[in-house]
């Protein structure tokens, strides 16, 4: 049940308890007025009835003598000397008032006195007919109040999901006017959201900037380590320039990506020609080496960027052959690609939380500026795409790849297969 059924629900029930009370104070203070009015009648009775004895020795008023019906706790205050009133129950209830007139004689008046007569039965259903019309209005004010409640929050847990998923703020002031505390929840909301999004963005500019003003002097550092005169001294500085010449293509990757500026060139692909070129210009690199290829059932036509599968593809074996065990298995089922290594497998915090840029395995794993796995969801996401990381039976680190099928393609449009799909 949502906020409004249980807000409506309860000053519903709220509405209904203090009817219930209400009705029941009415109805039993309404009862015990009825009692005393019909007492108060039958004492006036009796005194008009005592005068007449004692005047003229006669009973009148329906007044009688030590009638039997007498009930027993009246004939005892009477016996007493004490006059008095008794409302009796059973089949035939009755108001009693009964004195002592003398030589143990006892005067009384009675009356039938049903339990409920008409007034006090149209009373109760007064009470009734009313409390219900009351309950129903407070649900139905309730479900409007509840209504305008929830949509404000409603409202407010839009605005934060699209700032999760990278929106801007939307426009339009500092919020909500009002003093409730939903519209400081709202206010709240907007004002974490917007310093949010200026971290995040502010972020993407400063990991772009870096890298575009790293990218000139690192091309010059490059050139100018082939000028050294000791091979090995340049075998050195080459290898450190490629890799900050890495770092920086990565960084610039992972903000573009960040941007969300990135869009897929969609072509129908053949995924296992696709996939087994991929790893033949794999070997070699980034210490690729022992890669074998499984097919499970007929090769699927998938709609992808083969450009992008294969730059996810590559950082995925990279990432099994630095931080895993050979031998690296892949294998093609349908429209999923499945990528393991017989290492130790991905890191809990990884497998849970995805990868995370410069945060590279546990150190007995190896080192790296952990761009590669992040620009490979990042990759995915373009794609359409879904990557997930997990552990494999019997051990190893397991990614998956699931990539959209091919919708139904005109007949005079080519599939693109073997190296044809992976030119750059």
């Amino acid at each position: 049940m949502g906020i409004r059924g249980r807000i409506a629900l309860a000053i519903s029930s709220v509405a209904a308890l203090a009817v219930v009370l209400l009705g029941v104070a009415v109805h039993h203070v309404s009862g015990l007025e009825r009692d005393r009015q019909a007492r108060a009648q039958q004492d006036r009775l009796l005194s008009s009835a005592l005068q007449l004895y004692q005047r003229e020795g006669q009973v009148t008023l329906n007044a009688q003598l030590d009638d039997a019906a007498l009930p027993a706790p009246l004939a005892k205050a009477v016996a007493k000397g004490r006059s008095g009133t008794y409302i009796s129950g059973g089949e035939d209830p009755r108001v009693w008032a009964a004195t002592g007139v003398g030589s143990g004689k006892v005067l009384s008046v009675s009356a039938s006195y049903p339990k409920r007569d008409a007034f006090q039965r149209a009373l109760d259903w007064a009470l009734l007919l009313s409390g219900a019309v009351t309950v129903v209005l407070m649900a139905v004010v309730g479900w409007f109040v509840a209504q305008s409640l929830s949509r404000r929050l409603r409202l407010s847990a839009a605005e934060a999901r699209r700032i999760a998923a990278g929106e801007a703020p939307a426009a339009g002031g500092t919020g909500p006017a009002g003093r409730d505390e939903v519209a400081e929840l709202e206010r709240s909301v907007r004002a974490m959201a917007t310093a949010l999004a200026a971290r995040v963005e502010a972020e993407r500019e400063f990991t772009a900037d870096v890298a575009h003003e790293l990218r000139t002097p690192v091309a010059g550092l490059v050139a100018s380590a082939e000028l050294l005169p000791h091979p090995r001294a340049v075998e050195m500085v080459q290898e450190r320039a490629q890799t900050l010449r890495a770092l920086v293509e990565d960084l610039l990757e992972v903000s573009r990506l960040d941007a969300g500026v990135e869009s897929a060139q969609l072509d129908a692909v053949e995924l296992p020609s696709l996939v087994r070129g991929v790893v033949k210009r794999a070997r070699g690199q980034r210490g690729v080496d022992d890669v074998a290829v499984e097919v499970v059932g007929e090769g699927r036509i998938v709609a992808t960027d083969a450009r992008r599968v294969e730059r996810i593809l590559v950082n995925i074996l990279a990432n099994a052959a630095k931080h895993g065990k050979p031998p690296i298995e892949v294998r093609v089922e349908g429209t999923r690609i499945v990528v393991r290594d017989h290492g130790g497998g991905y890191p809990p915090e990884l497998v849970s939380q995805g990868p995370r840029r410069f945060r590279t395995a546990a150190p007995e794993r190896g080192t790296g500026h952990g761009l590669g796995l992040t620009i490979a969801v990042g990759q995915a996401a373009v794609l359409g795409a879904r990557l997930e990381f997990g552990s494999a039976e019997g051990g190893g680190a397991q990614a998956v790849l699931d990539l959209p099928e091919a919708e139904d393609e005109p007949e005079d449009r080519p599939v693109l297969r073997g190296e044809r799909a992976y030119g750059r």
